[in-house]
């Protein structure tokens, strides 16, 4: 009885007075972050593209909370690979045979960072917000200082709590407070094969026309006599593109400073997120192998692997595979290519 008794007054306790249900906080996934970036991209698609010409947004920002973030920081690589994956499929389903494709920038540009309000919202530990916009610089947090205050961006923006994404005039300073500086920022290079329609089909009746043998067909570049490799470089905090070529037997890449204008075999960046030195590379004729060491107290990714940092006086030396991309503290990316 005492136990039926003690059962009966338990039962009473929890109707007056409810058990609090505890639940787990609700935490991010590397799907959901993509699932948020492809959402952004298919509305700007809807929204920009003109007639049969499909338009669409190549920047992103994508702000966490700082526990988020850091929780997810070394799978934004992955994430950046597998939006891009995305785009392409999407664009894939749209184009069809007579569809033209537009874009603003060459590079698709994302931006990852941490911060714990946005707009006068509180970021939570599951938010994520999205912004994306057609140009690849506009959202740089390095443009924001030459800004005047109050200055607006027409960017897409997803609504808090909703799947609607918007068009609106975003307040530039709001990013003034999120660190963009650091690791976090990619840029992969859009790839204008990818973009091209199928060409229409023509009646093979019909005459085809030939070149004339009068007119050559364009020269390839030349490779400059005795280059060991190639090197794409594109610097997303200056939009700039530049080829450098390795005749050296080893190069150096460092920061364009004063310091270093009498070395011959530098490859000088001019970009604040690139030390001095970053990095070198080198032919190592024993192996017939390129190498790769970096010096940089910033992060250094071969093919989205994190190099170790050595001292300049005893590098640690990485193979260097061809093709490969190098991606300099998150900013600055370098293509290479051994000339064979």
């Amino acid at each position: 009885m005492e136990k039926q008794s003690n059962g009966v007054w338990g039962k009473l306790g929890r109707l007056l007075v409810p058990q609090r249900e505890v639940q787990a906080p609700e935490t991010i996934t590397n799907d959901r972050i993509l699932a948020e970036i492809i959402r952004c991209f298919e509305a700007s698609l809807n929204r920009e593209s003109i007639g049969s010409s499909l338009l669409f947004d190549a920047s992103y920002v994508i702000i966490l909370h700082p526990t988020t973030y850091a929780e997810r920081l070394a799978a934004l690589p992955v994430i950046v690979n597998e939006a891009v994956n995305a785009f392409y499929a999407t664009i894939d389903r749209r184009k069809g045979n007579n569809g033209r494709i537009v874009t603003v920038a060459s590079h698709w540009h994302f931006k990852f960072g941490p911060g714990t309000e946005f707009e006068g919202r509180t970021v939570g530990l599951a938010d994520v917000e999205v912004v994306g916009s057609l140009t690849g610089g506009s959202l740089e947090n390095d443009s924001l200082n030459a800004i005047p205050v109050g200055g607006n961006l027409k960017a897409t923006r997803k609504v808090k709590n909703t799947n609607v994404y918007e068009k609106m005039d975003l307040n530039l300073p709001a990013f003034s407070h999120i660190d963009f500086r650091e690791s976090g920022a990619f840029a992969v290079r859009i790839d204008p094969a990818r973009l091209q329609t199928e060409a229409p089909k023509t009646d093979k009746s019909a005459p085809v026309a030939t070149q004339s043998a009068s007119t050559p067909a364009p020269a390839k570049p030349a490779v400059p006599s005795g280059t060991l490799a190639r090197l794409d470089c594109y610097v997303a905090d200056q939009n700039t593109e530049e080829t450098y070529w390795m005749n050296d037997r080893e190069v150096v890449i460092a920061r364009d400073e004063p310091d270093n204008q009498l070395f011959a075999n530098y490859i000088r960046l001019k970009s604040p997120y690139v030390s001095n030195p970053h990095a070198r590379i080198r032919y190592d004729a024993a192996s017939g192998q390129f190498q790769l060491a970096s010096f940089s107290q910033h992060e250094t990714r071969l093919n989205e692997r994190v190099i170790a940092r050595s001292e300049p006086g005893n590098p640690a030396w990485v193979t260097l595979p061809s093709p490969s991309q190098i991606l300099l503290n998150g900013v600055v990316t370098l293509s290479f290519t051994r000339n064979e």
